[in-house]
């Protein structure tokens, strides 16, 4: 399954300040990777930060960023870059972006922390955002079978499957309410981490 992004230096061509711009060039995933999160042979991880915690498609795997980097540059090449759902499509990324961050400092964190309460409110914040990343992968399960029937017609998995899958997740007939709200709910989260845990990692 081909990635939109020609670059992992750009971000697409027009895209607004929002956006966000590309981390530094990931090492390569080996087969090592895969097996210490139990990725199944034969996936693609051409998309995926080993560094971070893998999301799997259709036989891909990726990671927060990456998902969130495809996601919107599809939404861009169906609806363009000025319309609204490419706007949700680009929140939603950088939502993503932010909860993984986060999460992955405040287990970097944990050994530091001498505190017991710290360590409880830390943990339980972690727990709550691994929770966020789940319903993201049951949303994206919810893309796979569109998807699949777009792959059917095109014989491969190409520009109908990508298109399948922003119009499951942004279109109102389908689920965009959905996504909205997993939006928000990682929203609140992002906010509520900001005020608990972050003055815990900078004591």
């Amino acid at each position: 399954m081909s990635s939109k992004s020609e670059s992992n230096e750009q971000t697409v061509e027009g895209s607004s300040p929002k956006t966000p711009t590309e981390k530094r060039e990931p090492r390569p995933a080996t087969e090592e990777d895969a097996k210490k999160f139990d990725i199944p042979q034969g996936y693609n991880r051409e998309h995926w930060d080993p560094e971070e915690e893998p999301i799997l498609i259709l036989g891909s795997v990726f990671d927060a960023n990456s998902i969130g980097r495809w996601m919107f540059d599809w939404a861009v090449h169906k609806y363009g870059r000025t319309n609204p759902l490419a706007d949700i499509a680009g929140d939603l990324w950088l939502l993503l972006i932010e909860l993984s961050g986060s999460i992955k400092r405040s287990n970097e964190h944990l050994e530091k922390v001498q505190n017991t309460e710290d360590e409880d409110i830390l943990r339980d914040f972690i727990e709550s955002g691994n929770k966020k990343v789940d319903r993201l992968r049951k949303l994206l399960k919810a893309c796979e079978q569109p998807m699949l029937s777009a792959q059917k017609e095109d014989g491969e998995l190409g520009e109908q499957s990508g298109f399948e899958l922003v119009e499951t997740l942004f279109d109102r007939d389908r689920k965009l309410e959905d996504t909205e709200k997993l939006m928000q709910s990682i929203r609140l989260w992002n906010l509520r981490w900001k005020e608990n845990c972050e003055p815990i990692l900078k004591s």
